[in-house]
């Protein structure tokens, strides 16, 4: 196959987001604990434009490792570098820490103001901007999330996958590069975590930026580029979803398992249902499987 000269220069031109090199990372314990890594000597690198999602159970190591994304934990040993820039480089934490937002599992903690706009213009006015700036930022990073709507409305009387749009527009209002999400679908219903789904992928597919999903949902893992699963602050499976469901014994020793939708899917299959193989997105899945059922 010849690859286009646009998509060689294109791949050439992408940058390493972020590059984790042999980074190691204990929490303080009380006298007399043994101190463990919660994260064990880990390397990897984040693409420019990519979805890349980090999947574990409790204490696997991936919110720490989110953590140590844009400098709100520091490396022990090793380095994590943000495009180029060392986060233990003091003189440029606020670089850093500008070009990864954190998106963390309960909105409510983000939210500094009664009034959606306000809110949202909250990090902007700390950077200094101009008012018109901040203007155009709030108005751009609610039209991003599909909130426009609410921009004069109350925060704390809307709903759970609500609010956390809003938060993610808090951050979308400071123009970072990088948005890590983490756990940010956790305390959400079936409803609410959608939504929030689907601004994370329309921002990756249609703004091209580096998403960083932090999960214990594999649902949430099925449309992403890449999969990472962390286990005892290691990472244990990194590879394209397909071939990380294909591991399902494997997945299982790591306290996870494959979508319920991948499941049946393969069930399918393997009983002469035509299910095209390579099908991975959670939509694509459902409507193959209905197809294949309505044949029955």
């Amino acid at each position: 196959m010849i690859v286009p000269a646009a998509a060689l220069w294109y791949n050439i031109l992408r940058m390493t987001a972020i590059k984790v090199d042999n980074v190691y990372y204990a929490y303080e314990t009380n006298e007399g604990e043994e101190s463990r890594f919660a994260v064990n000597g880990v390397s990897l690198e984040i693409e420019e434009g990519s979805f890349v999602a980090v999947a574990g159970h409790n204490g696997s190591g991936k919110s720490t490792l989110a953590r140590l994304f844009n400098g709100l934990l520091l490396p022990d040993k090793g380095s994590v570098t943000v495009f180029g820039t060392d986060t233990k480089d003091e003189k440029n934490i606020y670089k850093v820490r500008s070009s990864v937002g954190m998106v963390f599992q309960n909105p409510d903690n983000q939210m500094v103001a009664s009034v959606v706009e306000d809110d949202i213009a909250f990090g902007p006015e700390n950077l200094g901007l101009p008012r018109e700036e901040i203007i155009r930022r709030v108005d751009k990073a609610l039209e991003q999330v599909g909130m426009s709507e609410y921009r004069k409305s109350t925060p704390f009387r809307m709903s759970g996958g609500q609010k956390q749009r809003l938060a993610i527009a808090g951050v979308l209002a400071i123009r970072p590069k990088v948005l890590v999400l983490d756990e940010s679908t956790a305390m959400l219903d079936p409803k609410g975590r959608r939504e929030v789904m689907d601004v994370i992928h329309a921002l990756n597919k249609q703004e091209n930026m580096t998403v960083v999903h932090i999960t214990h949902y594999m649902e949430e893992v099925l449309e992403a580029d890449r999969v990472i699963v962390m286990d005892e602050g290691k990472i244990a499976l990194d590879d394209a979803p397909r071939a990380v469901f294909a591991r399902g014994e494997e997945l299982k020793k790591y306290k996870l398992a494959p979508p319920a939708v991948t499941l049946i899917a393969h069930a399918l299959a393997r009983h002469g249902a035509d299910i095209p193989c390579g099908i991975t997105g959670e939509e694509e899945l459902e409507e193959a499987i209905c197809r294949s059922l309505s044949k029955i």
